[in-house]
């Protein structure tokens, strides 16, 4: 099936989701794993990038048309994204040290054990809470968690994460602790998000998407038992009508959805000349542009490696045997 979009289609979410509207719940199925708006949001990146050919783009007159092919989108889906999603426990170990390791972070930085700031790595400067750290922390490095499962399981590879918080800040290490290389893993909650990218002083890219819900911590809380253990508290000390009817709600809302990981492994680039970008560069993608508020190294998601033979060669590069 083809779908065809203009570009002011193009640039629409809502216009796109629309022209995709049928066929969503069928790559959910395909999926196994996404509910729709997830589907939907990695479909859209897909889109975006032009991966494997699924847009052709032909100039009618004065104007351009987008043809979607739906049946790429369906062999996407089978072949690059289902082989490649990772669901991580809550009773993984790795896991378990990342909360650990986000909760500690914020701590460090307000007792000032750690010279990361709490405006550290935010455009313009934004102050941040605890809370948002802590969010920030366990989402930039939950893939981290997620590609140590991968490598597990798809090449029976142990490898070493990096748990320590560093006094001072250096330039970035590798997040591959023992590698001949420098490793950056990175990891979003942007399903839509197109780009992979590095610090300058990076050999390797690697990029991860993770689902998460917006309310993981609670859920997080919720399935230890600890979130009943709050509400039984306060509804104990109140004792007052509204007060049981919040603590209800709150208990019926986050207990009705299972915590649940997933995480997309997108792949891997190697850095070099052509990757480096300058502050202020602007890179093209099929809707627009996007501008870089920082030097770094950088990709598109369709410029990513993922094969078996790829990650072979990739864990050959990195180890010593």
């Amino acid at each position: 099936m083809i779908i065809t979009l203009t570009k002011t289609d193009l640039k629409s979410k809502s216009k796109i989701r629309r022209k995709l509207e049928r066929l969503i719940p069928v790559f959910r199925d395909i999926s196994k794993y996404y509910n729709e708006d997830e589907i939907f949001s990695l479909v859209l990146s897909v889109i975006r990038v032009n991966e494997m050919n699924i847009v052709e783009i032909e100039k009618v007159k004065n104007r351009t048309k987008y043809s979607i092919d739906t049946e790429k989108i369906k062999y996407w889906i089978e072949k690059r994204l289902v082989p490649n999603t990772i669901k991580i426990s809550l009773d993984d170990k790795e896991f378990l040290k990342l909360i650990a390791f986000s909760l500690a972070m914020p701590y460090k930085m307000l007792r000032g054990e750690t010279k990361a700031t709490m405006s550290e790595k935010v455009q313009r400067g934004k102050q941040r809470d605890f809370d948002q750290i802590f969010s920030d922390t366990f989402i930039g490095k939950i893939g981290d968690v997620v590609f140590k499962q991968f490598t597990k399981q798809k090449f029976a590879r142990d490898v070493t994460l990096d748990w320590k918080i560093g006094k001072e800040i250096k330039a970035f290490k590798s997040d591959i602790v023992g590698s001949k290389k420098i490793v950056s893993i990175k990891s979003t909650d942007t399903l839509e998000s197109i780009w992979a990218e590095t610090p300058k002083n990076a050999d390797y890219g690697i990029l991860v998407k993770v689902s998460l819900p917006k309310d993981f911590f609670m859920k997080i809380l919720a399935y230890i038992s600890s979130l009943e253990k709050l509400l039984n508290f306060i509804k104990e000390k109140t004792q007052e009508d509204i007060t049981t009817d919040l603590v209800n709600f709150v208990k019926e809302t986050a207990y009705s959805e299972q915590m649940v990981i997933k995480a997309f492994v997108c792949g891997f680039f190697k850095t070099s000349k052509d990757t480096f970008k300058h502050r202020g560069d602007k890179l093209t993608y099929l809707e627009g542009e996007f501008e870089i508020y920082e030097d770094k190294h950088i990709a598109k998601c369709n410029q990513l490696r993922f094969s078996q033979y790829d990650w072979n060669n990739f864990l050959k590069d990195i180890f010593i045997n």
